[in-house]
């Protein structure tokens, strides 16, 4: 059964299994090289791969009743967290630096083409937006300055990042919490991802930053470049998706991302 262009969920003769087809062989050799060093030291937080002779095919077992984390109940905000921790410790055992299929993270470089492109589409976003569209470009421009003029201290030990920790990347398994999809990992300053991360949960729980950042010692790790989680990651994403929408998908989406912009921009001076 397909689920995607490139997913399906396929019966063999013991089990059920998911396989998702790469279009780049780069991206399939970082996967792939991921998973094989991480299953080496038995990092209890993946999906082991399946071997096959296919190229560019990633095999795994099917995970039956398993579901998307949700970041707005605290049990699996620090649950997401540890296994974030144990990833980024795991540079004690890996030398993630020593592989060069692993790009580096380049973060600020992201963020400003981030914001570029919203600038690019201006007419179309002010439409939907109004006023809110220059408060969105003011928070933005106003925080990738003063990263430029204090960037923060990156980490000494660069380690494997992640890179999409979305809360439909932790998923909930028999076994517990499992991390999938390392399609866009990287190496970087663990602070990076763990901001990231926060910019994920922080609207699933009203932007209650002070309780988030006491649920677990390992968030500490971002006090050095806490000024990161100004800069409207969310919005800038999530307002550029909608311009590639449909009329009948984005009439849709507005429904949700309206709400949620009010909502962010009411709490973003605090």
């Amino acid at each position: 059964m397909q689920i995607k262009n490139n997913i399906w969920k396929q019966q063999s003769a013991k089990e059920t299994l998911f396989i998702k087809k790469y279009d780049h062989s780069h991206v399939f050799e970082k996967v792939a090289l991921i998973h094989e060093q991480l299953e080496l030291i038995e990092f209890p937080y993946i999906i082991p791969l399946k071997k096959t002779d296919e190229p560019l095919l990633l095999v795994q077992s099917w995970q039956k009743n398993s579901y998307s984390a949700d970041f707005s109940k605290a049990k699996h905000r620090k649950s997401a967290v540890k296994i974030l921790k144990s990833l980024h410790k795991r540079n004690e055992k890996i030398d993630w630096n020593s592989f060069n299929v692993i790009p580096k993270q380049k973060l600020l470089q992201k963020w400003n083409a981030r914001l570029e492109r919203f600038l690019f589409n201006e007419k179309e976003l002010v439409k939907y937006l109004g006023h809110q569209y220059y408060d969105i470009v003011i928070y933005a421009n106003k925080v990738l300055k003063k990263i430029r003029n204090s960037p923060g201290k990156n980490s000494k030990k660069q380690t494997l990042l992640h890179g999409d920790v979305v809360h439909h990347n932790f998923l909930m398994t028999k076994d517990g919490m499992k991390l999938i999809d390392f399609d866009l990992a990287v190496i970087g300053d663990a602070a990076e991802e763990m901001i990231l991360w926060m910019h994920r949960a922080l609207p699933a729980m009203d932007y209650h930053i002070e309780q988030l950042l006491s649920e677990h010692s390992y968030l500490q790790v971002c006090l050095p470049k806490l000024h990161y989680l100004q800069y409207p990651n969310e919005l800038l994403r999530e307002w550029q998706y909608v311009l590639q929408l449909g009329d009948y998908e984005k009439e849709a989406f507005l429904e949700y991302i309206m709400p949620f912009t009010e909502n962010a921009l009411r709490h973003w001076p605090e």
